[in-house]
């Protein structure tokens, strides 16, 4: 079985299915997403930028906040305003999902305007448009899925987090392979047959989710003889959740710098290679993802390893912590290490181990105090983690051609160690309402 030994068959059919399609959406996300950088200075910006609709009255408005700005300056900072509208619009597809067309019309919607962006992209000159349409499906598909992974579990029950866990290892596989893949067809053969890789995989996670046996839409706890689905709970759990977004949030002003400019840092100062064959910049992303896959399984065997000995099991509050504190540690390690291989993939460990520790933990509490009716929102709420991070990696990566890489990522160590002072700020917040929501601990519990 997959989310735990007692688990019903169905149960495990769907989890399978939502956790597949999953993968497929971060494969054609990921895949776009780590190209649009690389794409823009290499490709869009090195042109005629009136030969792209829209892309010069894009580029006005946002010198006319920003100032003027060159063009690696103004890329990164599309790419921030892009990636932050995708987790903008996240509540807004949640409770159009909790309240309007279900939690199943929101990802069959949403999958198809996706699809529809990364082949705009494909066609070059509409970039903009095409960018509008992803960030439109991401809104209705991402917190709609997440939300109904949580609905296969009762509040309170353990197997909720190790079912979290597991699915931030299945979403990892399409972080890893979308890059990989989408990276080497755009190196190989072309820009269109990159962004087409997404489009493919986009169609391939519809498919995959179409099939799924049937479970809760989130219509049903909708019926007006049912008041309390809609009600906040009054126990102290909202109150964990809120301290575990704003954490997390911060957190993610620093980590999102992995698939922006930490990229950029790669293709021009690492300059990887395999013998003759010069690595492409993306594929760091994949290993991005893949060891993010490694380290769940990590820290569920160690998880384990303390149960079978009657170790105490680690609580939510700590490992937000020692998740922020692994963040620190990661930029540190880019700060110190000079312009290496072995540099870049050290931090990327430690990085990823700051992701494995704090996401599951912060979407367990905060898909334990919604209620059914508020999931899709709650969960979108969550999610704007990535709205405020990536705004402030857009803006921040401006400053990296007037900075020296050492200060520019030891100031992105400040910002995780931010998050590491207010996790420990608001531990005892979050441990008076959660147990054993950590990765390992559920893992161990089931």
């Amino acid at each position: 079985m997959i989310v735990t030994p007692s688990a019903s068959p169905a149960l495990d059919r769907r989890f399978l299915h939502l956790a597949l399609t999953e993968t497929a959406e971060r494969f054609s996300l990921h895949g776009m997403k780590a190209l649009l950088t690389l794409y823009l200075v290499n490709h869009v910006l090195a042109q005629n930028p009136a030969d792209y609709v829209g892309l010069t009255s894009l580029r006005a408005a946002v010198e006319g906040v920003t100032g003027p700005l060159t063009p690696l300056a103004f890329a990164s900072q599309l790419y921030g305003l892009y990636a932050a509208l995708t987790y903008l619009v996240l509540p807004v597809g949640g409770w159009i999902g909790d309240r309007w067309i279900g939690r199943r019309g929101a990802v069959i919607a949403g999958a198809l305007l996706i699809g529809g962006g990364h082949l705009c992209l494909g066609i070059e000159r509409w970039l903009v448009p095409g960018l509008a349409l992803v960030i439109l499906g991401t809104g209705a598909m991402k917190a709609n899925l997440s939300a109904q992974v949580g609905a296969l579990f009762p509040p309170g029950d353990a197997r909720r987090e190790r079912a979290l866990a597991i699915y931030l290892a299945f979403l990892n596989v399409g972080v890893m392979l979308g890059p990989l893949v989408s990276g080497w067809l755009a190196q190989r053969w072309g820009w269109r047959y990159g962004f087409g890789a997404a489009a493919v995989a986009i169609g391939v996670a519809l498919l995959v989710y179409l099939r799924a046996p049937p479970g809760p839409d989130g219509q049903a706890q909708l019926r007006p003889n049912n008041p309390a689905a809609t009600q906040p709970r009054q126990d102290g759990s909202m109150a964990a959740a809120v301290a575990a977004i704003l954490v997390t949030i911060l957190a993610f002003c620093a980590y999102e710098q992995v698939s922006n400019l930490f990229l950029v840092w790669v293709d021009r100062a690492v300059q990887p290679r395999i013998g003759d064959f010069a690595v492409p910049a993306a594929w760091f992303v994949a290993a991005d993802g893949l060891f993010t896959i490694l380290l769940v399984i990590a820290v569920a065997a160690i998880g384990r390893w303390r149960a079978r000995r009657g170790l105490a099991m680690w609580s939510a509050g700590w490992s937000l912590m020692a998740g922020c504190a692994a963040m620190v540690a990661g930029y540190g390690v880019l700060a110190i290490g000079g312009a290496h291989v072995g540099t870049a993939l050290a931090a990327l460990i430690l990085l990823d181990l700051g992701v494995v520790l704090v996401w599951p933990a912060a979407l367990g509490i905060v898909t334990g105090a919604a209620t059914s009716g508020r999931a899709g929102m709650m969960v979108g709420m969550f999610f704007l983690h990535g709205f405020v991070a990536n705004l402030v990696v857009g803006r921040i990566g401006g400053w990296y051609e007037t900075m020296s890489p050492s200060a520019f990522w030891l100031l992105h160590a400040a910002i995780a160690g931010g998050a590491l002072l207010l996790a420990g700020a608001t531990r005892h917040i979050i441990d008076q309402q959660v147990t054993h929501s950590t990765p390992a601990a559920a893992a161990a519990a089931a």
